[in-house]
């Protein structure tokens, strides 16, 4: 009984495993590829529509390879489609803003039959890089009547380029201008125009907003391509037609000048369409770089290619790059250096602040410690502590300023002041000392009032020092006793 339940289990577990894969199938996104049935007679030429529908969701890239019988049809050109010799390729590019493809195949008719047109390959995705399932047609082209095209595979084309129909260089290759193209192959913004080349009548592709020629040139494998007419030098360059959106195409051009791109874009080249452009890559960021192109509205000038989602984008030239290569006065390159290296000035004026205010600490610093030493110097000399240390210092005043002073005179008295130095004597204390108490009894003696009524008699008690009178004399009297 275990087993059964663990047979049952398993059983039922591989059940669940394959539901779940069944599940994660079904949300893959469809959508359908649709061909149109063309007809027509032999040596004309045959339209052949194609288109891819998402039914609602945006489109991403898609690729598809259609197959055809390379004897009773000629490519010739296409919209969203190049090839030849049985294969022809459809491309498109989605920007997220449609969900339907459109595609057309330009054929020449070559003889009567019916022959087919189908995928033979596909890959395809929506804008969110969701795999989209595509249900395939086919196409079924029927030829009637006309006039055969004898040999219309590539040996007919040899023959016609050899036959003496206009022919031009282009890079030391030989190409043959192919005047019988349709009205499907004429890109956006440009019309079919009759027009001479070399003295030889013929058909173009002109656009008036520009007054640029576009001729259809056909090599000697019979495969057509768009080329560029410059009608200043007569030359021819390569071109590759983009479709940026339903409404707008770009023509890419080799473009050499680089017109103030800012630095950051490193001129290259880059291989668009198994085409050689100059190309100019962003050295910040690997995932984009710019091509120079011709818009369908008639304006030139740089697209922004975005590598990861395939998109192209117009750039505009900042206003600050133009300005510099065109500026030659000092102040603008001045001020062009600040805007251009602006992370380093700032740098710098940081550092120089940084600088000044180190400065002012240091010297705070030294100037707080010349005040301490001093504080402590008035300190250990005992400076400062009176109240008249708080007043202004006053300058002493010179008795020279005093009018009739002699400085003889005071020469004088200050030699006898320090001949007699009778204040330090010590005789002269001795002497004090000896006649004191004999000097006290007889002055005891006499009577108050005798002694003071004759002022003659009266000689004062001897003075050490007698001052300076106004007569400037000088004179030390002694008492007789």
């Amino acid at each position: 009984m275990e087993k059964i339940i663990k047979k049952a289990g398993a059983l039922l577990l591989a059940v669940c495993l394959t539901v779940s894969c069944f599940t994660m199938q079904a949300f893959a996104a469809e959508g359908t590829l649709q061909f149109s049935d063309p007809s027509g007679a032999a040596g004309d030429k045959v339209t052949v529509t194609s288109k891819v529908n998402a039914g609602g969701s945006a489109l991403g890239d898609i690729d598809v390879t259609v197959t055809y019988d390379a004897s009773v049809l000629r490519f010739e050109s296409g919209t969203n489609a190049t090839g030849g010799d049985g294969t022809v390729k459809l491309s498109f590019k989605g920007d997220g803003n449609t969900s339907e493809a459109a595609f057309s195949m330009e054929f020449t008719a070559l003889k009567e039959g019916t022959t087919k047109l189908q995928a033979s390959d596909y890959t395809a995705y929506l804008y969110n890089d969701e795999a989209l399932n595509l249900d395939t047609g086919d196409s079924t082209v029927t030829i009637e009547g006309g006039t055969p095209v004898e040999d219309g595979g590539q040996d007919s084309n040899k023959e016609k380029a050899a036959s003496g129909s206009l022919q031009v260089d282009v890079d030391g290759k030989s190409y043959t201008v192919n005047a019988n193209f349709s009205e499907a192959a004429v890109p956006k913004g440009f019309t079919a125009v009759d027009t001479e080349l070399n003295g030889t009548k013929t058909k173009a592709m002109y656009q008036e907003v520009s007054g640029q020629y576009i001729y259809y040139l056909e090599d000697s494998e019979g495969n057509s391509d768009y080329f560029l007419y410059s009608t200043d030098d007569g030359s021819f360059t390569q071109t590759e037609v983009i479709d940026v959106n339903s409404d707008i195409s770009i023509f890419l051009m080799n473009h050499k000048d680089k017109e103030g791109l800012p630095s950051i874009y490193q001129e290259t080249t880059t291989d668009i369409g198994g085409k050689v452009f100059t190309a100019w890559h962003n050295s910040t960021d690997e995932a984009y770089y710019l091509v120079y192109a011709l818009s369908s509205e008639g304006t030139q000038g740089y697209y922004q290619y975005d590598e990861t989602e395939k998109t192209y984008q117009r750039y505009t030239v900042p206003a600050a790059e133009k300005q510099e290569s065109s500026s030659n006065t000092l102040t603008d390159k001045i001020v062009n250096f600040i805007e251009k290296h602006l992370t380093i000035v700032m740098c710098a004026v940081w550092g120089l602040i940084l600088l000044l205010l180190i400065i002012i600490i240091v010297v705070a610093v030294k100037l707080s410690h010349r005040n301490q030493e001093l504080d402590e110097l008035y300190d250990e000399y005992g400076l400062g502590d009176d109240e008249d240390d708080n007043m202004p210092r006053v300058k002493n005043k010179s008795r020279d300023q005093f009018i009739g002073f002699d400085n003889e005179e005071e020469d004088d008295f200050e030699d006898y002041e320090e001949d007699s130095d009778y204040e330090e004597d010590d005789d002269f204390e001795e002497y004090d000392d000896e006649y004191e108490d004999e000097y006290d009894d007889g002055f005891e003696e006499y009577d108050d009032d005798e002694f003071y009524d004759d002022e003659d008699d009266y000689e004062a008690k001897p003075s050490r020092k007698s001052k300076k009178g106004d007569d400037d004399d000088f004179s030390v009297d002694f008492i007789d006793l």
